[in-house]
């Protein structure tokens, strides 16, 4: 059985984990991914979001989560989850498997009542369904779709 280590990315490793977000952004540059993760990783004081990591016996990095806590209408208290990745390639559904674990631990935690998860258009399309039917194994069902229009304007300003 594998050894797989899931624990908040800390700002020192955002780097290392740059390739996992060019798998599933793969127009993603270096600067927006350390823009993005700062972001993140600055809510770590109050643990309202972050970033999860999954590291391997040698300790590289194999799989990602952002979240962020927020109020949903129907479920109250939930974690958001997205830019999921898990990358590995002796076994990415075991560290789809442990990234979620973690995710529902640290729901649990923070007195959540649901996770949502959304999945980059990428790991949707060239992954097939391997990790749509982790989500589903872990309890996840579809109640929804949720759609993107860039604006122009702010698009140029954040890229």
């Amino acid at each position: 059985m594998r050894k797989l280590n899931v624990s908040l990315l800390s700002h020192d490793e955002v780097d290392r984990a740059y390739p996992l977000v060019q798998a599933i952004q793969p127009a993603a540059t270096i600067d927006a991914w350390r823009r993005f993760a700062k972001g993140r990783l600055e809510g770590t004081a109050a643990r309202d979001m972050g970033i999860l990591s999954v590291r391997n016996e040698q300790d590289y990095i194999v799989g990602i989560g952002a979240y962020i806590l927020a109020q949903d209408l129907l479920h109250g208290p939930i974690l958001f989850a997205d830019h999921f990745c898990a990358l590995d390639i002796m076994d990415k559904s075991g560290v789809a498997r442990a990234l979620l674990r973690g995710m529902e631990r640290l729901a649990e935690q923070k007195g959540c009542s649901a996770i949502h998860t959304t999945l980059a258009q990428a790991a949707i399309i060239e992954n097939s369904d391997w990790m749509s039917n982790v989500l589903h194994e872990r309890g996840h069902c579809v109640r929804g779709l949720q759609m993107c229009k860039l604006i122009p304007a702010a698009s140029r300003t954040n890229a």
